[in-house]
């Protein structure tokens, strides 16, 4: 592009001694103005790169036009021509930024190699200026991207030390709302029985938003969760319904998934913001979703659990002989009535808690630990005296993923 240069002076002898003999050789687009105020007007409407102005002119001077720039706050780069080199006059135009103050007659070579240096200091600030601008805003994406990363941080503490399940994924709605600027954020998860969307977490959506359900067939969220890929609609997009039947300017969905099958939603939407969402909010919400996931799948092994120590616990109740069992770290996972009454261990403030921290017996312990962890299916069995003053047959069993079996059968 090329740059641009006005000449202001009421002299045309000049004005086309310098666009014809200087300016166009050098390949300036130039503008000529015959009196200060028709040049403030171009310099107002066209913002060249530089300005030449004569000083004495009728109307406005080359001075008065410069001042007038400066009250509008505009800033273009101007060399000062003059009949009578005065030290005043000099002073006021340097005050007024001028770049370089030429004395008549014109010296083409002076007056030249001042273009030049002139444009090319404005090139180097515009860079500057530039190089500043792109530097601030990536100090912006960067604290920006900080604060996500503390977010995502955070909800994976949460996910890795909470077995409330509403809590964290109440807590992985708020932070997709937070992290992508969101008016409303939604979790919805898959009711299969029905083929239905439900809301499972929400932020800033009413009470009838939280109610509705929708079918998979029929929906963007469905969509989304049939071909297992995120969608993101900006606010140049139409608009387009939601789950929740209310039109929206923008949004992001990505899908759930939990070995390799899809089991619910994830969203945010803007329904009076004009902002769009990017790639990079994409990319945190699919983050959040992980977490969702993990969440999830992690309550449904915690519940499948404690339905397998429910019921183990009414087998081993039905034992006469004392019954523990522990699991690869020796925590209590299950005992029976008979193992309480034997080591007198309460009913509560057991079960989570290492054997060694409730029975005092270093042979039952060592027995305990013995089995390798390697080699499921080891047994090791040893007749033992205990507390209550009788022998018991001792025998710990090692079960698959490292748990131990231990049956106490009284002998005498």
């Amino acid at each position: 592009m090329y740059e641009r240069v006005l000449v202001i002076d009421d002299s045309p002898d000049i004005r086309d001694f310098l666009v014809e003999n200087i300016l166009r050789p050098k390949g300036f687009e130039v503008l000529a103005a015959s009196d200060g105020m028709m040049g403030l007007e171009l310099a107002i409407a066209k913002e060249p790169d530089l300005m030449i102005t004569d000083q004495q002119m009728p109307g406005l001077t080359g001075l008065q036009v410069l001042q007038k720039l400066r009250e509008r706050s505009i800033d273009i780069p101007a060399i000062l021509i003059t009949g009578e080199g005065s030290e005043d006059t000099a002073v006021r135009a340097f005050r007024l930024g001028i770049k370089d103050y030429i004395i008549k007659p014109i010296d083409a070579e002076e007056l030249s190699e001042s273009v030049d240096k002139a444009l090319r200091e404005s090139r180097l600030q515009k860079e500057r200026d530039q190089l500043v601008e792109q530097l601030m805003e990536s100090n912006s994406q960067l604290q920006r991207r900080a604060q996500e990363l503390n977010v995502l941080y955070g909800v994976g503490k949460s996910v890795s030390s909470s077995l409330d399940l509403e809590e964290v994924l109440q807590r992985v709605v708020e932070a997709a709302v937070y992290v992508v600027g969101a008016e409303e954020g939604s979790l919805m998860l898959l009711d299969e029985d029905r083929g239905e969307l439900y809301i499972r977490a929400s932020k800033n959506l009413d009470s009838k938003a939280r109610s509705m359900r929708k079918r998979v067939t029929d929906s963007l969220a469905g969509q989304v969760l049939q071909t297992k890929r995120a969608i993101a609609i900006g606010a140049d997009s139409q608009w387009k319904r939601t789950h929740t039947a209310l039109l929206v300017k923008s949004l992001i969905y990505v899908p759930l998934i939990l070995q390799n099958k899809p089991i619910g939603v994830l969203g945010v939407t803007n329904q009076i913001k004009d902002s769009s969402f990017d790639s990079n909010d994409t990319r945190a919400l699919s983050a959040l979703g992980g977490y969702a996931t993990i969440a999830i799948n992690n309550a449904n092994m915690y519940n499948t659990m404690a339905r397998e120590r429910t019921v183990l616990s009414e087998v081993v109740e039905q034992f006469e002989d004392a019954v523990i069992v522990v699991d690869e770290d020796f925590r209590m996972l299950v005992l029976n009535a008979s193992a309480r009454a034997l080591f007198l261990l309460p009913e509560d403030n057991v079960i989570g808690r290492p054997i060694m921290d409730l029975i005092n017996h270093v042979g039952l312990i060592r027995m305990v630990s013995e089995p390798n962890s390697q080699d499921d299916g080891a047994r090791v069995e040893q007749d033992l005296p205990l507390v209550d003053g009788h022998l018991y047959r001792a025998r710990v069993t090692l079960v698959e993923g490292g748990s131990r079996f231990v049956t106490l059968r009284r002998l005498s």
